[in-house]
């Protein structure tokens, strides 16, 4: 979902990743599809373009828009460890120990074509979101034993423009994940046309007349 507040672009994307504790190449082929795929139509007005969006786009791609915010169930799972020493660490409150395995924070730290390298994440303090038993405090006792882990994610890019506020989940037993929310605080701007128009004519000269000064020194 995406919209303008004043002269600011924003967009909002919710997405269900490839599961599977093993799938974590998966879950980043899936991210790069969705920041990679032109999903939304053309912003038709150049002057909008440059007002509203990022990097000469025209607002078609996600990564177009000055402020992003990302949630859902991204699926990323804590490696090298066994359910039963995940759990507990979770129950000593040992989350640090976990969070240094969890693969999406581990793929930011050492993959430089990780599409959400770009993307920040408030310090999660949390315990692990999934997988629970419906309806109780206890993590998955069926025959799979899954591991729990912190698949439901939300994180943001926008730069100095985006200030999260919280980040917390909720104890809710009506699904096998709690549930997980932030507040923000987000800085939206507004343009003024003839300013803009004045300074952009005001930087073409002085970059010229400093192009002219370094080739008369040349000379």
């Amino acid at each position: 979902m995406r919209f303008l507040v004043d002269d600011t672009s924003l967009c909002f994307i919710n997405c269900h990743l490839a599961a599977g504790q093993a799938h974590a190449n998966q879950r980043h082929n899936d991210v790069a599809a969705v920041l990679e795929a032109s999903i939304f139509p053309a912003e038709k007005s150049a002057t909008a373009r440059l007002d509203t969006f990022v990097g000469g786009g025209d607002g078609t791609m996600i990564l177009d828009h000055e402020l992003c915010i990302m949630n859902g169930d991204l699926n990323y799972r804590i490696d090298t460890m066994s359910r039963d020493t995940v759990v507990t660490a979770v129950k000593g409150g040992m989350l640090q120990k976990l969070l240094e395995r969890d693969q999406l924070l581990v793929a930011k730290r050492r993959n430089p074509a990780f599409k959400l390298r770009s993307f920040d994440e408030m310090p999660i303090t949390f315990a692990p979101t999934y997988k629970y038993d419906v309806g109780t405090d206890n993590y998955d006792s069926s025959e799979k034993r899954r591991s729990p882990a912190w698949c439901d994610r939300l994180l943001f890019r926008g730069g100095g423009k985006i200030q999260q506020l919280d980040y917390r989940r909720h104890e809710v037993r009506v699904s096998d994940h709690r549930p997980v929310s932030g507040r923000f605080r987000l800085t939206v701007k507004r343009t003024d046309p003839k300013r803009r128009s004045a300074m952009w004519l005001d930087c073409q000269q002085r970059f010229d007349e400093v192009k002219q000064k370094e080739g008369g020194e040349e000379e």
